[in-house]
């Protein structure tokens, strides 16, 4: 049975298995039949969401669902809004940081999280068993085109709500008067919400990427393309800018100088001030595979734990409802509060970097001055199978030689994403030269195995 679920729900280019008009209602039917009542819908402005958005509607409502669409919604605030309302469930349909020509489908229960393993298992499970079903009946599948105009904001009630909510944790009035910032937007979900919230909280705010046209998403802007706003803070004199990524729940900073300030610096930022409020207890962060190495150095030299899971903000989470853990995130910008505790928030984030800002009377670059990262290289190899390595005896073995060589200056780490067909090759050493020929030593490696 193919699998559908990755690191981050389904994702898929559109129009093509498993986001093809055949399946999709499959899906939407599992969801159905998977959560009762109503389930709240948003979506990202790509050109393919309002075509998906219609076919999983009929398979959510074959399956006993109903369906309240929220138009154009970040996909942190449909988590948090499935846990506010009485919505038997929240779907996301949002392909995050990837380009527009893909989409994708991340599901929470009613409770506002990301679905477990189990969850996720019996779900897939169904689907493939309703599109078996369809095929032995020979129905014809709905066809359409997965191009079609944008979709737009949705009812204000939603966004309101939502934003209502994420100011609860901070004070009122105008506390950002005389702030400067600039905010990317990828041209995504956070395109019409961040800047109008910023703006109210009294910021100037120069805006970039915050015109969607539905094929411009995460194309050389937001998160994955920081160098627009980087250049952008230094030409406007601003105090930060904050990049989002096409789905809302990461963003990545850079402070006055343009210099880019990452996940793993926004932890150790939060951290400090967290342990200094007496609020990070136990003194633990969660991290992933993925945390550069010198953020568990730092942290620990100032009597906190790093704790690292797989990469995706639902083992972070995870982690951090077990551990009691109040932080935890991605180098990525994928930062969780447990205050919140449901999944990364790119504009959560944001408002927490700048209440630290203004209560330490300090700036970005003040805050993050001692902070470098240790070198540190990944490499994406693009794969047509994800074969196991572990049933690669010779990569193994060149694991087990790199680890050694990287005993107490680094380390290595091979994983497939979750999310596109690439295995990522990861080193983090104290120096770039070994990191590249450590990187290429494997990369050989893999690929002869796989001949």
């Amino acid at each position: 049975m193919q699998k559908l679920f990755g690191t981050d729900g389904i994702r898929a280019r559109a129009g093509q298995f498993p986001l093809d008009s055949r399946t999709l209602p499959a899906i939407g039917q599992a969801i159905g039949e998977q959560f009762s009542g109503t389930i709240l819908v948003g979506q990202d402005p790509r050109t393919s969401s309002p075509w998906i958005f219609d076919l999983l509607k009929d398979g959510i409502e074959k399956g006993g669902g109903s369906i309240e669409n929220t138009g154009v919604l970040p996909t942190p605030a449909i988590a948090l809004l499935t846990q506010r309302s009485s919505c038997g469930g929240g779907v996301m349909i949002s392909a995050s940081h990837n380009p527009f020509e893909d989409n994708g489908i991340k599901v929470f229960g009613a409770n506002g999280q990301k679905l477990n393993q189990a969850e996720e298992d019996g779900i897939e499970s169904r689907i493939h068993e309703l599109v078996r079903s369809e095929a032995d009946r020979g129905e014809e599948s709905r066809r359409g085109s997965p191009n079609s105009a944008p979709p737009g904001p949705g009812p204000p009630a939603w966004s309101d709500r939502y934003q209502k909510l994420l100011l609860e944790r901070f004070p009122e009035g105008r506390w950002l008067e005389g702030f400067s910032l600039v905010a990317d937007c990828a041209n995504g979900a956070m395109s019409w919400l961040a800047p109008a919230l910023l703006r109210s909280l009294g910021a100037k705010v120069v805006e970039i990427g915050s015109s969607p046209s539905g094929n411009n998403i995460n194309a050389m802007c937001g998160a994955v393309h920081p160098e627009a706003l980087m250049a952008t803070v230094k030409k406007h004199g601003s105090d930060l800018g904050v990049a989002f990524d096409g789905d809302g729940d990461r963003s990545l900073f850079a402070d006055a100088d343009g210099r880019l300030i990452d996940g793993d610096a926004v932890l150790l930022l939060l951290a400090r001030r967290m342990k200094a409020m007496g609020t990070l207890d136990p003194p633990t962060v969660i991290g992933t595979s993925m945390t550069n190495y010198n953020l568990e150095r730092m942290l620990g030299s100032e009597g906190v734990r790093l704790v690292r899971v797989d990469v995706g903000d639902r083992h972070v989470f995870e982690a951090m409802r077990t551990s009691g853990s109040t932080l935890g995130g991605e180098p990525s910008g994928h930062i969780i509060f447990s205050d919140f505790g449901l999944s990364g928030d790119g504009l959560l984030t944001t408002l927490r970097v700048c209440e630290s800002i203004v209560s330490s009377e300090t700036s970005l670059g003040g805050l993050t001055r001692d902070w470098e990262a240790a070198p540190q290289l990944l490499k994406n190899v693009p794969v047509h199978e994800r074969v196991p390595l572990e049933t690669m005896p010779a990569v193994g073995r060149k694991i087990e030689e790199l680890t050694e060589a990287l005993a107490g200056c680094g380390r290595i780490v091979i994983r497939y994403s979750g999310t596109e067909p690439l295995l990522r090759v990861m080193i983090e050493s104290d120096s770039h030269q070994k990191n590249e020929t450590y990187a290429d030593e494997f990369i050989s490696v893999y690929r002869s195995a796989l001949d």
